[in-house]
């Protein structure tokens, strides 16, 4: 729906008067760029007010460059966006990640290590489920849950399941030069994927699912999730650093947090659950 999207945007000054703030430039690119139109929200953010911030919209330009492998605009963008935050984890990540998608291993290590000269450290990434009165906490490949085999032996099954339904793992989210199999075998340890298991083996059917993770989510679970979703006939919601994703009957609905500090807080707050 690009184009109604851009139609919406046109109408807020054309027809109602309204200046588009930063925002409003930062969901247009993330609108263009997910559906890979990568050239089109350059130029957006080119045009841009010189007096607006352009971190927001840089940094989800980056994101689409990384999944439509994009290395020309990609780079790019991230210069731009260490110029204004170069002490910022994210975009060096981002960056590197792109790099590693398409398997090149050389510029990615030197993006680490320039983050590393830069004395800039990524935090790393988990994600975590309310069971009970407790909160219990996974990070990728997990091991230390007393579930942990039990929720490995689980994912692996359904993982064959979620194939002869069409599910193709998207292995280029694996940033590690391994073979396609071991990859595979590192998707199904991710830390959301290890939340939603535990959910999903701990509590009654039809229960919703609620997993927040302090990253972003990686496109292969984004994709899993509505397999798994289907095929467990589970509604799941997923919160992640940018977005609420909701999965439900097949259908998955993304819903943006345009204020990253409010999203910030409203994830460390019980009371604001999804």
């Amino acid at each position: 729906m690009v184009d109604e999207g851009l139609h919406l945007f046109h109408r807020m000054k054309n027809d109602h008067g309204i200046d588009p703030g930063p925002d409003h430039y930062a969901c247009v690119v993330d609108l263009l760029g997910r559906a890979g139109q990568v050239e089109q929200a350059y130029e957006l953010i080119n045009i841009m007010p010189s007096g607006f911030d352009k971190v927001g919209a840089w940094s989800s330009l980056l994101g689409a460059c990384r999944n439509h492998q994009n290395i020309k605009i990609g780079e790019i963008v991230a210069q731009n966006l260490l110029q204004l935050q170069p002490n910022v984890a994210s975009h060096y990540v981002l960056l590197s990640n792109m790099y590693s998608s398409v398997r090149l291993w050389d510029k990615a290590m030197d993006v680490r290590r320039k983050m590393s000269e830069m004395g800039v450290k990524k935090e790393p990434g988990y994600s975590w489920i309310e069971y009970g009165d407790e909160i219990h906490k996974f990070l990728a490949g997990d091991l230390s849950h007393p579930q942990s085999e039990r929720l490995h032996d689980f994912l692996e099954t359904l993982s064959e399941r979620m194939k002869k339904e069409g599910y193709v793992p998207d292995t280029s989210c694996v940033l590690h030069n391994v073979d396609e199999e071991e990859k595979e075998t590192l998707l199904c340890g991710h830390s959301e994927k290890l939340a939603i298991a535990f959910g999903i083996l701990n509590t009654p059917p039809g229960t919703t699912i609620r997993v927040a993770k302090n990253l972003r989510v990686c496109n292969d679970c984004h994709a899993a999730t509505k397999f798994i979703s289907k095929l467990v006939d589970r509604e799941i919601v997923l919160r992640d650093v940018r977005r609420f994703h909701h999965f439900k009957n097949e259908t998955v609905k993304d819903i943006p947090i345009l204020d990253s500090s409010s999203g910030k807080d409203q994830m460390k707050d019980k009371s604001q659950s999804p």
